[in-house]
């Protein structure tokens, strides 16, 4: 019978009977190939939420690289009684909101977010609604205050208290983004179909 160490030499990157949790304690015990299948597992929705946020591929990518950089130094907090995935978001939503700070502050980046955001990140099926394409655009011009939230929800599927955790804010203070969100986003949709 295999004892403990003979797990943290398997290779990880086939065994989907491996929790992420598990993974996440060997990697904070140091096991560099536990962390490799975390980043392989979770690399295409991490870098979906930051394109969504960040609007930008290049920012994007950028922001998927600080993420895991930070998650593998924030190893030893993580609370293992917790799933990984929600808090893999959270510290990604954190690295979106500082560039989009940044980004704010120094006015780095004059480009319009509607031409930024209509590059895909995949190919697109064949047929997309006109609605959802005006859905994505309205989205994109959103305060972040409330496209993260929004973004969180329908696009990663995360739930309330998901979403409230990875903005650092109360489950209430996430379901009034969210209302207040859809609201705008509503609107836009209304006023760019009555033109």
């Amino acid at each position: 019978m295999a004892g403990p160490d003979a797990l943290q030499r398997d290779s990880f990157g086939d065994s989907a009977d491996v929790t992420d949790r598990r993974l996440a304690i060997l990697a904070r015990g140091g096991n560099s190939e536990a962390f490799d299948t975390l980043i392989e597992r979770h690399h295409a929705s991490i870098f979906r939420l930051c394109w969504a946020m960040l609007c930008d591929r290049s920012d994007a990518e950028d922001a998927v690289q600080e993420t895991f950089v930070r998650t593998y130094q924030s190893l030893p907090r993580y609370d293992t009684e917790r799933a990984f995935a929600p808090w893999l978001r959270g510290v990604a939503a954190k690295v979106c909101l500082q560039a989009l700070r940044r980004r704010s502050r120094h006015a780095q980046r004059q480009s319009s977010l509607e031409d930024d955001f209509r590059e895909p990140a995949a190919p697109e099926p064949p047929e997309v609604s006109q609605l959802a394409t005006d859905a994505v655009a309205a989205l994109a011009e959103l305060n972040e205050t409330y496209r993260l939230p929004l973004t969180l929800f329908y696009l990663h599927e995360a739930s309330v208290a998901e979403v409230a955790e990875a903005l650092g804010i109360s489950p209430g203070a996430a379901r009034v983004r969210l209302h207040r969100g859809r609201e705008q986003l509503k609107e836009m949709l209304m006023n760019d179909h009555e033109r």
